[in-house]
C-alpha cells in the first residue's frame, strides 16, 4: 500500500492531485528499472563511432582531435542532463582507445559524387560499413555515430555539405544508427566564435552564419541526432520548462552550448530521459532485449476540464512497463512540437497522467510506454482543441471507441466488435460514430467483386466491382477496409482518409494503380482523396486520375488530415487508372486511400 501511494503522488499531473518533482519521478523511475535488471549480467555496450569518407577524397582535416572535442562534448551533455534530471551514476558509454574516442576508419567504395543526403545514401553507406568491418561492428546490434566526411570546400570559400543528417528509421532498444556531417570547420573551439562569418550550402541552398551559430547547429545537430539513434522522438519544451532553455528533441540543435555566449542552451526533457534510463546503452543489460515486447491497454478514461486532460487506464506486457510518456502532438510540425508529460505505471499496471497544454486545432494524444528492457510501445488517439486550446473529450472518447473496433477487427473477432458498436451506440446515440457502428451491422468480408460490365444500376462504388489489375506499395490490394482482418500492420481496420469514415474504398499505400475498364459506358467518377488517419506527418501521397492513359486529374501534396475531393468527367473512357504518388523522396508512411470512389452513368 505504501508503494502505490508513492506511486501516485509522484504523477505528472495538476488539478487536486500531487504535483510532480521532476527528480522525485526519474529516481523512482530508475528504481524500477534497476530492480528488473539485477539479476541480469553485466555487458560492456557502448556507442562505437564510424568515420566515412569518399574514395576520391581523404578525411576533413585534423578529424581526429575535432570529432574527439566534439563527441566527448555530447557526452558530457547527455551526463550532465542525466545527472540535473536525477539520474545516477548513468554515464554514456562511448567506445574509447585511451584518452580519446575510438573512431573507426571506413572508406567509401564510391567517389564523392556516388553520396548524398537521403535515405538511400544513408542506407548505402551502411551497407559498405557492415561490409568493411563485419566482424568488428555489426549494425544490426549495436549503437553507431556515423560521421561523413562529405563536405568540400569551394573555390569561393564556400563549404558544400551533402552528408547524410539523420537517424536511420527502426531505432530502438536492439540497435540504433545515426548520420552526421563532418567539416573541417566544426569544432567545439568555435562554439564562441561569435565575429567570424561561415558560409556554405546544405540541400542547396546557400547559408551564412557566424562560425559559433555553425558550430551549434551543426555539432547540436550530432547530439540531437544521436538521440534519435537512441530511440529518442522528436518533443518540445513545456511552457513551465522555458527558463531552462530549448529541448534537444525539439529544436535543441539550434541552441546547443548558446549559453556559452551568454543566450540559453538546450537542455534534455524527463520524458527523453525516461527513454535512455531503460536503454541497454545504460543498464548494460541484455535482459530480454531481444525478445518481441507486447503490450495490452485496457480500461483507458479520458477526463477533462478546461485545458487538463486526463487519461487512466492499466497496461499488461510480457516486459514490466514502468512508465508512460503522454504526447499532445499538433498537426504538422513533425513531432517538434509536441508537449510531453511522464508519469509512473504503478506494479499491477495502472496508470494515471494529466496534460495540461495543447495548441487549438487538430491534434494527436499519444501514450508511449517505456519498458524495462528499452523497449517502447504506441498507442494514439486524435483530438481536436478549440481557441482555448480546451480539448474535445467527447471526441477523444469516439476515437478511443473506434481504437477498440480497430483491435477487434484487426484480430479477426467480428461478433465482439459488432457488440462493442452496439453497446456504444446505445449509450452515444448522437456520436458522430454513427455511419461506423451501424456499418459493423452489415460488414461482410466474404463478399466478392462483380463485373463491372454486369452492374444494372446508375452507380456503382469501385471497390464493389473487379479491376482489371491492382497493384499497392506496400501489403496486398484491400478493397472496403484499410487492412484485411487478422493484420498486425499499422493503419487500423476502417478507411479513414483524412480522418473521415468511409464505407467503401481502396487502401491504396503509395505507389499504387488500379485500373479499371469502363468500355465508355460511365460518364462520371467521384471519390475522397486523402491519407489514412494516423498518417505519418512526414509523409504525403498524390493522386492522380487517368483516362485512357490521359490525366484527368491531379491532387496537390497531401499529409495527415488534407482531403482533395475528386469529380472528374469520364465519359466515353475505355480504362480508368487511379494511381497514387509519394510526395517525398521515399514511400515510408505513405497510408494513402481512395474512399468513396465511385462511377455514374
Amino acid at each position: 500500500m505504501l508503494r502505490m501511494a508513492l506511486t501516485f503522488c509522484l504523477l505528472v499531473s495538476v488539478g487536486g492531485f500531487c504535483q510532480a518533482n521532476e527528480t522525485s519521478v526519474a529516481q523512482s523511475l530508475q528504481m524500477r528499472v534497476r530492480a528488473f535488471h539485477a539479476d541480469a549480467p553485466k555487458e560492456d555496450l557502448k556507442l562505437r563511432v564510424i568515420y566515412f569518407y569518399p574514395a576520391d577524397r581523404q578525411p576533413q582535416a585534423n578529424y581526429r582531435a575535432r570529432v574527439n572535442r566534439m563527441v566527448l562534448d555530447i557526452k558530457e551533455f547527455y551526463d550532465t542532463e542525466f545527472a540535473r534530471i536525477g539520474l545516477t551514476n548513468s554515464p554514456l558509454p562511448v567506445e574509447m582507445d585511451g584518452d580519446e574516442v575510438k573512431i573507426h576508419l571506413v572508406k567509401g567504395a564510391e567517389n564523392h559524387d556516388g553520396y548524398g543526403y537521403d535515405g538511400s545514401y544513408g542506407r548505402k553507406i551502411l551497407r559498405e560499413i557492415g561490409h568493411q568491418l563485419r566482424g568488428t561492428v555489426d549494425p544490426d546490434r549495436e549503437f553507431l555515430l556515423i560521421l561523413c566526411a562529405l563536405c568540400d570546400k569551394q573555390e569561393d570559400g564556400r563549404y558544400k555539405i551533402y552528408s547524410p543528417y539523420y537517424g536511420l528509421g527502426g531505432a530502438n532498444h536492439v540497435r540504433g544508427i545515426c548520420f552526421a556531417a563532418d567539416c573541417e570547420m566544426l569544432d567545439t573551439l568555435n562554439l564562441t566564435k561569435t565575429d567570424e562569418l561561415f558560409r556554405y550550402n546544405e540541400h542547396n541552398r546557400d547559408q551564412q552564419r557566424t562560425l559559433a551559430d555553425f558550430n551549434t547547429v551543426f555539432i547540436g545537430g550530432m547530439a540531437h541526432e544521436l538521440g534519435h539513434g537512441l530511440s529518442l522522438p522528436h518533443n518540445r519544451e513545456l511552457p513551465s520548462e522555458k527558463s531552462k532553455g530549448t529541448a534537444l528533441m525539439g529544436s535543441g540543435n539550434y541552441t546547443y552550448r548558446a549559453e556559452l555566449v551568454g543566450k540559453k542552451g538546450s537542455f534534455m526533457t524527463l520524458a527523453s530521459a525516461t527513454r535512455m534510463m531503460c536503454h541497454p546503452l545504460l543498464t548494460q543489460s541484455n535482459k530480454q532485449r531481444f525478445e518481441r515486447t507486447n503490450l495490452e491497454v485496457t480500461d483507458i478514461e479520458v477526463s477533462g476540464s478546461g485545458k487538463a486532460l486526463t487519461v487512466r487506464g492499466k497496461v499488461k506486457s510480457n516486459v514490466e512497463p514502468f512508465a508512460v510518456i503522454a504526447y499532445s502532438d499538433a498537426e504538422g510540425g513533425s513531432n517538434y512540437d509536441a508537449y510531453q508529460w511522464t508519469s509512473e505505471v504503478a506494479p499491477d499496471g495502472t496508470f494515471e497522467v494529466t496534460l495540461d497544454v495543447h495548441k487549438p486545432g487538430n491534434n494527436a494524444l499519444r501514450l508511449s510506454f517505456c519498458h524495462a528492457n528499452g523497449a517502447t510501445n504506441d498507442v494514439s488517439y486524435a483530438f481536436t482543441a478549440n481557441k482555448q486550446g480546451e480539448p474535445d473529450v467527447p471526441a477523444l472518447k469516439d476515437e478511443r471507441a473506434i481504437a477498440s473496433l480497430n483491435q477487434e477487427m484487426l484480430s479477426g473477432n467480428v461478433q465482439q466488435a459488432r457488440e462493442f458498436a452496439r453497446q456504444y451506440l446505445a449509450a452515444n446515440p448522437q456520436s458522430r460514430l454513427t455511419p461506423m457502428l451501424e456499418y459493423m451491422e452489415t460488414f461482410d468480408a466474404t463478399t466478392k467483386p462483380v463485373p463491372l460490365n454486369q452492374v444494372t444500376q446508375n452507380d456503382v462504388f469501385l471497390s464493389d466491382v473487379e479491376a482489371a489489375s491492382s497493384k499497392v506499395g506496400y501489403g496486398r490490394p484491400t478493397r472496403n477496409s484499410y487492412l484485411p482482418l487478422k493484420s498486425r500492420q499499422d493503419g487500423g481496420f476502417f478507411l479513414r482518409p483524412g480522418g473521415q469514415f468511409h464505407a467503401k474504398g481502396f487502401y491504396a499505400h503509395a505507389p499504387s494503380r488500379f485500373t479499371f475498364n469502363l468500355d465508355g459506358q460511365w460518364k462520371r467518377f467521384t471519390a475522397v482523396a486523402g491519407m489514412q488517419s494516423g498518417a505519418w506527418q512526414t509523409a504525403s501521397a498524390i493522386f492522380i486520375v487517368k483516362g485512357d492513359g490521359q490525366e484527368l486529374f491531379r491532387s496537390g501534396k497531401l499529409r495527415t488530415t488534407s482531403i482533395e475531393n475528386v469529380d472528374v468527367d469520364v465519359t466515353g473512357i475505355k480504362q480508368l487508372e487511379l494511381i497514387t504518388e509519394s510526395g517525398e523522396n521515399n514511400v515510408s508512411g505513405c497510408w494513402s486511400v481512395w474512399g468513396s470512389p465511385k462511377v455514374s452513368r
